[in-house]
């Protein structure tokens, strides 16, 4: 395909709707640190003030801070000790912002933990630290793990608020019962916050699915037009072989039986060498119009057969095409061309399929071993990468597996593929034995 052709198929391929949401979802660090800077600074100032306020609680006797108890007013130590106390939730609150993508569940858990107790005024820095949190955990996971992590959300609010006014006053202080009214609130506030995110989540990856979907439509209908072409290729290679087999074996008859006759009955000669002439400019003729047809605008559509040379090209356009391969390989060239395509066509089909379902971004290895028994072929791959969406129809028909089972037949070998055992990722692997290498050229030479 030509770079007008295929800018002009990505032109047409959809794309994340809204700029700006394009620009966040192309630039997650730079909103992880936004959120984290606005955490810090309405909670920084939060804890210093807390800070203060109790030193200075303790400095006039008051003794009304958490801490104030341990060793009476004005108690330095006590203080400090609270200090480490509000350090420990600050702590807590930054920790799990940091990793809201990776781990947003297990981030909640810590910020909610963080919220049992006198906090003082930063807990409402980390009560917004835990909703978005709680917002992250259905986008960036799924929706029955963003419940569960509602009811965490609800459960600690209640154990964190209302059991600390039962166990004052047994549930029957206007501040036992202004709690409940406290718990629905935030309860209430919590799920239009999980329902937010739950919308979002279910948009992101409905979306990137279609994404998928489209990108890899357009992928089959190019290999299906490289196929029609390869079919089409071969169709008249076929016609191009009787051609040439045929023309040049009259030729051949012809002139042979025209250098018998020249001196005998030189008028038959004559006949004889028109009669190739005349066949010559037929044969040269229809094949002047079959390869019009193979024609192409591009020079690498005319170049010959891949081999196992070829392989690090090959490498390097899948890279370019958004894979993290690695190549190792100890076989030399091989006096095989036949085998060489085949090998080849192993790795290419192994390095399609890692990009049809693993993705852009997912890591592979292609490892090509020469051993006294043959050569070993495998390309696999890690699965595919986080916070991603594969393609859920439509991912192939087994065809092109069933293609390189026969290429391997041809040479006595044998292919599998499957999941890796005991790790991540999908494998293909193809074994050539090298005792089939002399009976294939001898096959050959016969015919």
């Amino acid at each position: 395909m030509s770079e007008t052709a295929r800018a002009t198929s990505e032109a047409f391929l959809p794309n994340p709707p809204g700029a700006i949401r394009r620009w966040v979802a192309a630039h997650p660090r730079v909103i992880d640190m936004a959120i984290l800077v606005c955490y810090l600074i309405g909670a920084v100032p939060l804890a210093l003030v807390d800070i203060f306020a109790h030193l200075y609680e303790g400095s006039a006797g008051g003794g009304d801070g958490a801490l104030a108890g341990v060793g009476g007013a004005g108690n330095v130590v006590g203080t400090a000790a609270y200090a480490v106390v509000l350090s420990l939730r600050l702590a807590a609150g930054t920790v799990a912002l940091i990793f809201r993508r990776r781990a947003p569940l297990v981030g909640l858990i810590i910020v909610t933990l963080s919220l049992f107790g006198d906090g003082g005024p930063l807990i409402v820095a980390n009560a917004v630290a835990s909703w978005f949190l709680l917002y992250a955990v259905p986008v960036y996971r799924d929706v029955r793990t963003g419940w569960i992590a509602y009811a965490i959300a609800v459960g600690g609010s209640i154990l964190g608020t209302y059991i600390p006014p039962i166990a004052s006053a047994f549930g029957e202080s206007p501040q036992g019962r202004g709690v409940i009214g406290v718990i629905v609130l935030d309860a209430i506030w919590s799920l239009a916050v999980l329902l937010i995110g739950i919308n979002l989540g279910n948009r992101r990856r409905y979306l990137q699915a279609i994404i998928d979907r489209a990108h890899q439509l357009a992928r089959e209908r190019d290999q299906l037009a490289q196929l029609a072409v390869a079919e089409e290729r071969s169709r008249i290679a076929r016609e191009i072989h009787d051609i040439v087999a045929h023309s040049v074996s009259v030729m051949i008859a012809l002139s042979e039986g025209g250098a018998r006759a020249v001196e005998t009955a030189p008028k038959e000669a004559a006949n004889a060498m028109q009669r190739s002439a005349e066949t010559g400019r037929t044969a040269l003729t229809e094949m002047r119009r079959l390869l019009g047809a193979l024609q192409m605008s591009e020079a690498a559509d005319m170049a010959p057969q891949p081999s196992i040379d070829d392989i690090p090209s090959l490498v390097r356009g899948f890279e370019d095409a958004g894979l993290e391969v690695s190549l190792e390989s100890d076989v030399g060239a091989l006096s095989d061309r036949l085998q060489g395509l085949a090998i080849f066509r192993v790795v290419q089909e192994g390095l399609t399929n890692v990009l049809r379902y693993a993705g852009v971004g997912a890591r592979a290895e292609v490892t090509l071993r020469s051993t006294a028994a043959g050569i070993e072929v495998t390309v696999r791959d890690f699965g595919r990468p986080p916070n991603t969406v594969g393609p859920k129809t439509g991912v192939g028909s087994g065809r092109g597996l069933a293609g390189l089972a026969e290429r391997v037949r041809v040479f006595g070998g044998t292919i599998d593929s499957g999941r890796v055992p005991g790790g991540q990722g999908w494998q293909l692997s193809a074994f050539f034995p090298a005792h089939q290498r002399g009976a294939i050229h001898h096959q050959e030479g016969q015919s």
